[in-house]
């Protein structure tokens, strides 16, 4: 079998190929993606050959990266009871034949072969699109559901990216006040206006320590920082009240130490270092998303006809104009 798929060719090259997948076995589906999203960190990495995939080793090209996409099932194996024909899912990624392209979770695929029991069935009210970039919303829950929060809980959120958007919307979901900080003024806005946050603060023109201290002198029970700097770290445990809570939900590079432990023992600060992908964290979220606690769509820049993906990726790379969520549609490969 043949299908399309975004290769990464090599560093800061990319292309809409032809790969081999392997037929479907008795327990998998085939699914054709409708869309599937950029994660705009990961990726970056990952097309840069600065990321560790496992065992140590860094990424290697030629390879077909991403891992959120969304589709229709167009077959099943004899096994399978869980999804039919027709049914609207999530896929993670799909297969590649053996012996062609490696696989960097291989999810910018056209058609996905892969365990059937791997797929989430959408509900009516969330399309594909959306659904697109369930891990990355997932990423943003899973960070923010760790603390425990009162309502009325003041919640620092720093990153402006879709991770720190998703945990600001489930940290007011929860019931927290959430002060969102970046430096991009149009992300700032949609955070505003899409239930990321209560108060934003543009961290370039605005000394974010001195605006929270300023509202909460003893420090705030809560911090989430999503912007994978070491400085960000360390501020963020400096706006801590005692005995409050930190989540580190950014990615940071292999071997590099990060956090002191100095800094989080002097006041007892719990850490939370959430990681990973679990079906109950997904379903969980998609269901907030179908209930709009949490929202994708609304937050959704860039929809790139999947054969302008050179352009998408290079967009991503030189951050020549804002962005934030990018979409790849693949409805009329």
């Amino acid at each position: 079998m043949e299908s399309r798929a975004v290769v990464f060719v090599a560093p800061e090259k990319v292309c809409l190929g032809e790969v081999a997948i392997p037929d479907p076995g008795p327990g998998d589906a085939v699914v054709e993606i409708e869309y599937s999203s950029i994660s705009i960190g990961t990726e970056r990495w990952c097309l840069l050959g600065q990321i560790q995939v496992g065992g140590g080793k860094l990424i290697e090209f030629p390879c077909v990266p991403g891992y959120q996409a969304a589709g229709i099932v167009r077959e099943v194996g004899l096994g399978v009871r869980d999804v039919s024909p027709g049914d609207r899912v999530f896929s993670g990624g799909g297969r590649l034949a053996q012996g062609g392209l490696l696989s960097c979770w291989a999810g910018h695929l056209q058609y996905h072969v892969t365990d059937a029991a791997s797929l989430i069935k959408l509900p009516d009210t969330v399309s594909t699109r959306e659904a697109s970039g369930l891990v990355l919303a997932q990423v943003g829950y899973n960070g923010a559901s760790r603390p425990s929060i009162a309502r009325g809980d003041a919640a620092v959120v720093i990153g402006d990216g879709l991770v720190g958007q998703f945990a600001g919307q489930v940290l007011r979901h929860r019931g927290a006040h959430v002060i969102l900080s970046g430096h991009h003024d149009e992300r700032l806005a949609l955070a505003a206006k899409h239930g990321g946050a209560d108060d934003v603060v543009n961290s370039g023109e605005q000394d974010l320590q001195a605006y929270v201290l300023s509202l909460y002198p003893n420090g705030v029970p809560v911090t989430v920082e999503t912007a994978s700097k070491r400085e960000l770290i360390r501020q963020a445990v400096e706006l801590l009240s005692y005995d409050a809570q930190f989540v580190l939900l950014g990615y940071y590079p292999e071997g590099e130490c990060i956090i002191d432990t100095h800094w989080v023992r002097a006041k007892e600060t719990t850490v939370y270092c959430p990681n990973a992908i679990r079906r109950e964290r997904m379903e969980a979220t998609l269901g907030l998303i179908a209930e709009s606690h949490m929202h994708f769509e609304e937050l959704i820049t860039h929809d790139f006809p999947v054969a302008e993906v050179s352009e998408a990726y290079q967009m991503v790379l030189d951050k020549s104009t804002h962005f934030l969520g990018v979409v790849l549609d693949w409805t009329h490969v």
